[in-house]
């Protein structure tokens, strides 16, 4: 059902899922809590967890709140994009604070489980920590090397293929919401950024210095770990 406004959204809902862009979750707190239900459980799907459980202070405290993030998803956006499978087998992050009531922790852990999503309890500092590492700097990082790509003359969009496409296919995804995103996890996303700077100057100066060594060693590094994403935990 469409609604004219968000109050109307969740009338009578015992459970509400709010999936809007992290810098528009205080917004959206506000804008549902007069049609909250006393006692209906609020979530999310939010890809930054600190900013947001403040954002949810905005809630009425007859609203418990337990932050979510389901690590699924895609650079294509719209229902258009959208999978019945979607879920299935992907972590999801719940970072509950240990204050709220434990049916609505319980409500929440079965919404996403039902879904098939494998769960991963934990604070909201650390997760911010982890999603920085596997994803909001692997977002930045595309987006700088689709850049640089676009900067070298010898450029040609006709003659591209699979390894460059597969290296900045994130680098597609809609730029407003990684916006919010990137500032609301500013500290860690610059401080990856930081060591991916550390690492492209050690690859640049084992190229200018002709320095196969070092070259391989790095290339070799760089190729362990990759592999290892592909193996089972």
């Amino acid at each position: 059902e469409v609604f004219e406004n968000a109050a109307d959204c969740v009338r009578g809902a015992d459970l509400v899922i709010v999936t809007t862009p992290v810098d528009s979750a205080e917004e959206t707190f506000l804008a549902i809590a007069p049609g909250l239900a006393p006692g209906a459980v609020v979530t999310d799907a939010g890809s930054v967890k600190g900013s947001i459980l403040l954002a949810a202070r905005r809630l009425p405290a007859a609203n418990p709140f337990v932050g979510a993030h389901p690590m699924a998803g895609g650079e294509k956006a719209g229902a258009t994009h959208a999978s019945a499978q979607l879920f299935e087998g992907r972590v999801c992050f719940l970072t509950p604070t240990g204050a709220e009531d434990p049916q609505a922790l319980t409500a929440v852990r079965r919404f996403w489980q039902e879904l098939g999503s494998v769960l991963h309890e934990t604070d909201a500092a650390k997760h911010d920590e982890i999603v920085a590492a596997i994803s909001h700097v692997p977002h930045a990082a595309a987006s700088a090397l689709m850049l640089a790509v676009m900067d070298q003359p010898g450029f040609r969009r006709f003659a591209v293929g699979a390894g460059l496409r597969d290296t900045t296919r994130i680098a597609a995804g809609e730029e407003n919401l990684w916006v919010g995103i990137m500032l609301a996890n500013a500290r860690h996303t610059a401080g990856g950024l930081r060591d991916l700077e550390r690492r492209a100057a050690e690859l640049r100066a084992a190229v200018e210095a002709n320095d196969a060594a070092t070259l391989r060693r790095l290339l070799a590094e760089a190729r362990i770990a990759r592999q290892n994403l592909d193996r089972s935990e």
